[in-house]
């Protein structure tokens, strides 16, 4: 059982939430209710937080540190972006069902939140805004993963 977040934690996590562009779609209640939901995790420079190919169960929001992502080629791997605090990842997985599409890992220590699958799609794949935008950026990532870039 994850640990719940104390009430400070909670309050810096909504305002972190408020500052997620996608959450601005999100009323005052969803935003309480997804801040209960989360569930703080740190990282460490250098650990794998999602891995191409595995089933997806969480939706991941990066607080504080930087994470890489990557595509796994035959011949090792493929760096493809850069996440800052404040993006989030693990989206695809959980929208179209369908296992990973890349690795992510730490590129510093860092602080995370989680959602569960259940959360996610009880608070942001209900809300019509929210589901619109994730859903776009999980779009874009996959067209962008499509894209050849000379490697």
């Amino acid at each position: 059982m994850a640990m719940k977040l104390p009430l400070e934690t909670l309050q810096q996590v909504q305002k972190m939430l408020n500052g997620v562009p996608f959450m601005t779609a999100l009323s005052k209640e969803d935003v309480t209710e997804l801040a209960y939901q989360l569930n703080q995790r740190h990282f460490m420079k250098g650990e794998t937080i999602i891995r191409q190919n595995e089933p997806g169960k969480l939706f991941y929001l990066l607080f504080q540190g930087t994470a890489g992502v990557y595509k796994e080629r035959l011949f090792g791997r493929k760096k493809i972006a850069t996440l800052n605090p404040g993006e989030f990842f693990g989206e695809i997985s959980l929208v179209d069902n369908v296992p990973r599409t890349a690795t992510v890992m730490g590129e510093e220590d860092g602080v995370m939140y989680t959602l569960a699958r259940d959360a996610f799609e009880a608070i942001l794949l209900k809300n019509p805004g929210v589901s619109g935008i994730i859903r776009e950026i999980a779009r874009k990532r996959k067209e962008a993963d499509k894209t050849p870039t000379g490697a």
